[in-house]
């Protein structure tokens, strides 16, 4: 039950078609709009292709749904037809956990898990380490479960839907990962324990001897297996890392060791990325032998995820940052504060149902204009006028419309920033898209200036 138009059911088809199942791919959107993931696909093998609708029929007579992870069952009207016919219903998730034989490190928490799970990944793989990467993060490991060792590793990327579905199964992580908590997707989760509890969910499974790496903040948190904090603020006599001033200072086993920020690669060297490395780093010190001179050589080499604060264009000492990643107020928080110029901020989105007060007040403080986009635009408009009226702002339709603002009022030496706070809504199908066609418009832009 849905492709996606990036491709996010393709692995689980591939999956089914390898073992000869009999599949009916149906999904909400077009053949137009589906062509690419549809070029991944032999669909030819397909038993019906069903796009532009969902029928009740394929429901209630199926054997076995495969939900994108974002669907409640509960609530969706063709998923309660088929638990109303007792069709048992699965993710790509729960079919490659069922399966897989690897050791498993896993990585949630609101912001920062894309970035935290790559770089885990890349530490390891530079220095020898046989690992996998997957979940959340864009990548199936499901048809080549089969081919993965016991001896490997999979790093894998899980959202709160995930962890959600997966409780049937209870996997256990032998390292499990969580970035920070912040209110995020409670029109989904219904409320901010049930959220809460869905994150939690990755450190209740584990056992004693297994690593559960939490930032500090989380210290309140239960964890049944050994505790790794990371942050500012950790205490000297913990397994930790923690910032401190202009360096990491890494301690297990009451020895310390450290590395300075200056030795980080320009695009690690933000307050955001750091405590995306120290996550990084204490889930590699507390289970693998790499030496810390090794790590900070894996660390120059790696190379950062599209979408997230990155740099598209400099043009005319006008900088274009793409930070369509940013669904939350926490991440746009970060990006505000990462930023030393003037800029020209474009945000909004779809509403999650969570509180923007404290991040249209920092906007208001920070930002020299704004364009607000989407449902949330009118009530962020709101806040932001009431907090500083000196603030020049407009709410628009599309982000053509807001982009297009954005550059007429941004000066050499400043930078348009967009970061939405917010999910993608109607417009777009997911941050990606989002975030491509901010970059179409940067090219554009470019291509027609004067130089």
């Amino acid at each position: 039950m849905g492709l996606g138009r990036f491709g996010g059911g393709v692995g689980v088809v591939r999956f089914l078609l390898q073992r000869g199942a009999e599949v009916t791919l149906t999904d909400l959107q077009t053949r137009e709009q589906l062509a690419e993931s549809l070029s991944q696909v032999d669909i030819d093998q397909l038993s019906q292709l069903v796009l532009g609708e969902h029928r009740e029929m394929d429901f209630a007579n199926a054997d076995l749904i495969v939900v994108n992870p974002g669907i409640a069952i509960h609530e969706n009207r063709f998923t309660k037809v088929a638990l109303d016919h007792n069709v048992p219903i699965t993710t790509e998730m729960n079919l490659f956990w069922e399966r897989c034989r690897a050791r498993r490190l896993i990585v949630t928490g609101t912001v920062g898990k894309s970035t935290t799970t790559a770089l885990i990944h890349h530490l390891l793989s530079t220095n020898g380490v046989s690992c996998r990467l997957g979940g959340n993060i864009g990548i199936s490991l499901l048809p080549d479960v089969e081919t993965i060792s016991p001896d490997e590793w999979v790093v894998l990327e899980l959202s709160s839907f995930q962890l959600e579905h997966l409780v049937a199964l209870k996997p256990r992580a032998e390292v499990a990962v969580v970035t920070n908590f912040a209110p995020n997707h409670l029109d989904w989760h219904g409320g901010l324990d049930s959220y809460r509890t869905a994150k939690q969910r990755a450190l209740s499974w584990q056992l004693p001897g297994d690593v559960s790496v939490l930032h500090e903040s989380l210290r309140d948190w239960e964890t049944h297996g050994d505790r790794v904090l990371f942050g500012a603020e950790c205490s000297s006599g913990s397994a930790s890392v923690s910032l401190q001033q202009d360096r990491f200072v890494i301690n297990f086993g009451g020895n310390e060791q450290e590395i300075l920020f200056r030795s980080l690669p320009v695009s690690l060297n933000s307050p955001h990325q750091r405590l995306n490395i120290a996550a990084s780093v204490a889930a590699v010190c507390s289970r693998f032998p790499i030496s810390l001179s090794k790590i900070q050589q894996s660390l120059n080499s790696f190379q950062q995820l599209p979408h997230r604060l990155e740099e598209v264009a400099t043009v005319h000492g006008v900088k274009f940052l793409n930070d369509s990643k940013a669904t939350t107020p926490e991440a746009t928080l970060a990006a505000l504060n990462s930023i030393d110029s003037p800029f020209v901020l474009i945000a909004g989105g779809k509403s999650k149902n969570v509180d923007l007060s404290s991040l249209c007040q920092a906007i208001s403080n920070r930002a020299k204009a704004v364009a607000l986009i989407g449902e949330t635009g009118p009530c962020m408009a709101e806040m932001i006028s009431q907090a500083n009226r000196s603030v020049e702002l407009i709410v628009v339709e599309t982000l053509p419309e807001a982009f297009t603002w954005a550059v007429q009022r941004v000066g050499s030496e400043e930078a348009v920033l967009f970061s939405p706070a917010c999910s993608s809504g109607s417009q777009f199908a997911n941050y990606a898209q989002r975030g491509e066609v901010f970059r179409h418009l940067v090219e554009s832009h470019v291509k027609n200036l004067p130089f």
